[in-house]
């Protein structure tokens, strides 16, 4: 069998994979690269356990854990190559169980305590105090904190119970991701934090749902805000065959990855002290929703990717779901990146 006709196989699987000749992968997809099984690696060193079937045998599975997920590794020989899958064991999206809920309550409870004591304060100094705008500033930010959380926990419940469904519309992603990243730097800017992007030069023009992708990458980009040591955040968009597009935010957090960061909102011990938890699961449960998937990596230099595919459409839906089940909200940038923003950014004779 041909490299060509191996490579365009693999194209199709649905999923991470890559292609191995005499141990060293020569083809990985996008998603397969994002596990750090890139071309030109040897997959001993990866992997050192990773089945090598030979020509004539049988197809060999193997359990692995890349990007903090367990995948079945399913390898096959084929004209002098081995062609390898990755497939995911257990769902991406485990249901919340009452850790998660505590775990919850107790966010939102910081979140009103910084507002009440904000208040509290407001109501003896509001009239000779000039601190009084800041006061006002840090509650106001208070109720975009929650904003977010009651928003997430929407969204995830909707996405977890299958309930959610896709308005895939006509959409110009580049233009759309461009407007997108402009609006989120310019905010960035007052908390330390730089967003790059890079986009394609041409526009790649097909259906999707641009609600459900802005809000999936308004929780990586606040998500990599919020912890990087470098003050500097970088986005990119490529597509990946006709009907698959992928997003990859970067950057390098302040300390290494937890070793399990997915569904860390469904973990019976988990130390959720900076959030519920559940940005990960929800950006996974958006991926999944859109016919895609999420996938971490971490590179030598400590720079983690997020890597969200999602598969695209050449025809729109015939309903418009996404505007009820994502209001529009014209805030909606603030009330995401809330928790990284300082207070002076939700100024009330601004805002209200």
């Amino acid at each position: 069998m041909e490299f060509s006709t191996i490579k365009a196989l693999l194209e199709l699987a649905g999923g991470p994979a890559f292609a191995l000749e005499n141990g060293v992968i020569c083809f990985s997809d996008p998603e397969a690269a994002a596990l750090g099984l890139a071309a030109g690696a040897p997959l001993a060193a990866l992997l050192p356990d990773a089945p090598l079937p030979t020509v004539g045998g049988e197809s060999e599975e193997l359990p692995v854990v890349l990007g903090g997920q367990s995948w079945m590794l399913r390898a096959v020989a084929a004209g002098g190559m081995t062609a390898c899958f990755l497939r995911p064991i257990r769902s991406l999206s485990p249901a919340p169980n009452e850790s998660t809920l505590l775990h919850t309550a107790g966010s939102i409870r910081l979140a009103l305590q910084d507002l009440l004591t904000a208040l509290d304060a407001m109501a003896d100094t509001v009239a000779e105090d000039p601190g009084a705008a800041h006061q006002a500033s840090l509650a106001l930010r208070s109720v975009y904190r929650l904003r977010r959380t009651a928003g997430d926990l929407e969204l995830l419940a909707a996405l977890c119970a299958g309930t959610f469904r896709l308005s895939r519309r006509d959409c110009r992603p580049v233009a759309a991701t461009a407007a997108l990243c402009t609006e989120l730097a310019e905010l960035l800017g007052p908390a330390g934090c730089t967003l790059r992007w890079k986009l394609p030069k041409h526009e790649l023009p097909c259906c999707m749902d641009w609600a459900l992708t802005a809000a999936l990458l308004r929780e990586l980009i606040a998500n990599a805000a919020a912890d990087t040591a470098d003050g500097s955040v970088s986005l990119s968009l490529s597509q990946s065959g006709k009907h698959q597009l992928c997003f990859a935010v970067r950057n390098k957090p302040v300390g290494p990855l937890p070793e399990a960061p997915f569904h860390r909102h469904a973990a019976e011990q988990s130390d959720l002290s900076g959030g519920a938890g559940l940005g990960l699961s929800l950006v996974s449960a958006g991926a999944e929703c859109h016919g895609g998937r999420l996938l971490l990596s971490t590179d030598a230099e400590g720079v983690v990717t997020a890597l969200l595919t999602l598969s695209t459409s050449e025809q729109a839906d015939e309903t418009v779901r996404s505007l009820v089940q994502l209001p529009q909200d014209p805030d909606v940038n603030l009330v995401a990146l809330s928790q990284v923003l300082p207070a002076d950014c939700y100024r009330p004779e601004d805002l209200l």
